[in-house]
């Protein structure tokens, strides 16, 4: 389940620092933090401007693909505007919006995880990765149709728009609750207050920033607000972890850090 927003920017040169810290929180070999699958964004570092939304089974290796390091088909990728926008200017922002480990789906990474297991196993698994690959294209269709709605156009890297059941399923809070802060540094509940390389280096801004995830996905899910999801979390939370956490969070100053990338 989708809940948290993830940011960061980097030079050409700083690829790879991209690659290892997605494979670090988003490996699908994994089974904590969050699932390689998601929706990732590129947007210009200086205006702001959202470029593109898509999504990915495996957002180590999609990102890989837009910047030349697997190579593939040049139409299934994005490297030849990466590369256009390099040209002229430094740093390019990225983020990512990502699920729950829960929400993990069978790559080709992680297929060898599952062999010699009873085939109703796999018959789990097939349906499960159905429902992850769904709720994806979904999810992209409702960001890119916000997108669209608010802009009147597609965001400039992409050509068509996403699922039509997505589209269906736009409301007005779609764009200012998540598409808008795919490229702001404002404080904002569903956004991560560090970026993507602070926490794949830090262990307890990943804790942090899985345990504010919790309360993310409860927002989103059902319109709590976030005393309201805190609250519920608590009361089912019989070791006590997740309130600790939260203080400790509360002291380390966890609510008034500003993200700066």
């Amino acid at each position: 389940m989708f809940g948290t927003i993830i940011l960061d920017a980097f030079t050409k040169s700083e690829t790879m620092e991209i690659i290892e810290a997605l494979d670090e929180l988003v490996n699908p070999l994994d089974n904590y933090g969050w699932a390689s699958a998601g929706i990732y964004s590129f947007w210009n570092y200086y205006t702001k401007e959202l470029l593109y939304i898509g999504l990915a089974v495996d957002l180590t290796e999609r990102f890989k693909q837009h910047n030349g390091i697997i190579p593939m088909d040049p139409n299934g990728c994005k490297k030849d505007k990466i590369e256009e926008y390099f040209g002229s200017c430094d740093k390019l922002g990225y983020t990512i919006f990502v699920q729950s480990s829960m929400s993990q789906p069978a790559t080709h990474r992680n297929k060898q995880l599952w062999n010699g297991l009873d085939i109703k196993m796999f018959d789990v698994q097939d349906y499960r990765d159905d429902l992850v690959r769904d709720d994806i294209r979904r999810v992209e269709g409702i960001l890119i149709e916000s997108y669209r709605i608010k802009h009147g156009d597609l965001p400039p890297w992409n050509r068509v728009g996403g699922s039509i059941l997505g589209q269906q399923s736009v409301n007005p809070g779609n764009y200012n609750e998540i598409v808008a802060s795919f490229s702001s540094m404002d404080p904002n509940l569903l956004t991560a207050r560090y970026s993507l390389r602070e926490i794949s280096n830090n262990p307890t801004f990943e804790r942090y920033e899985n345990t504010m995830h919790a309360i993310r996905m409860h927002m989103l899910l059902w319109g709590m607000s976030f005393g309201e999801a805190r609250n519920l979390i608590k009361r089912s939370d019989s070791t006590g972890f997740f309130e600790k956490t939260i203080q400790e969070m509360n002291r380390a100053g966890y609510f008034k850090r500003l993200l700066a990338i």
